[in-house]
């Protein structure tokens, strides 16, 4: 079988929606570790000219941008299809998924779960409490919507787990080691739910931090 590698860094939550999207198929991969500080020089910004990871390459096709790779992945690998068959929920997918980019992501995951885990982790720093107060109120419409869209289905788009799913519960797993997750889940118990059913899936277990740590050091 032809091998998928997946260039990124421990803790990514793009690149854990790559990493647990592979597992979902059962697809064998090779995780290769882009280094602190050389995301913006050979060899990898002539994998990605932004800079940014995860990046992934089959067979010499070379792809970035988490939402195309994981449709790559869906199409490349069609069993179990992580993409609904109806028009309205592969709509909602979609939608769920640019609110994770656009929104979740931006403004939200990019401030407070830099400021409380990432920054602390790896540069050693203190959290800023004046951004992360700052990025709150976005934070809580977001989480609203977001409770909104879930309802009470057991999954964003479909009754089985979408491309959508994969790409939203490595940003709230995120969040959710902040002193901000109670705040924001209190009144959306339902994406309290939703994350421990991702997190109980075997592609979630084996793509934390510290397993993706391990892989780094295994490569």
């Amino acid at each position: 079988m032809s091998e998928f590698v997946v260039y990124s860094v421990p803790g990514s939550p793009f690149g854990r929606a790559v990493l647990a999207t592979l597992q979902e198929k059962g697809a064998t991969f090779r995780f290769a570790l882009v280094p602190a500080g050389t995301a913006r020089s050979e060899p990898h910004i002539s994998r990605h000219p932004f800079g940014r990871v995860p990046v992934l390459e089959h067979n010499g096709f070379v792809l970035y941008e988490t939402q195309a790779i994981l449709r790559y992945l869906d199409r490349a690998l069609p069993n179990p299809a992580l993409t609904p068959a109806d028009p309205k929920a592969a709509a909602r997918m979609d939608q769920v998924m640019n609110i994770c980019d656009w929104y979740l992501f931006q403004g939200v995951n990019n401030v407070i779960g830099f400021q409380r885990i990432v920054a602390p982790r790896l540069m050693g720093t203190t959290p800023d409490e004046a951004a992360i107060a700052a990025a709150m109120p976005k934070a809580h419409i977001v989480f609203n919507e977001l409770s909104h869209l879930l309802s009470s289905k057991a999954y964003f788009a479909d009754d089985n787990i979408t491309l959508a799913d994969m790409l939203v519960a490595p940003h709230l797993d995120f969040l959710a080691e902040t002193p901000e997750w109670q705040p924001l889940t209190a009144a959306t118990p339902n994406l309290v739910d939703w994350l421990h059913r991702i997190n109980d899936r075997a592609s979630f277990k084996s793509t934390t931090w510290q397993r993706v740590a391990e892989l780094a050091k295994a490569a």
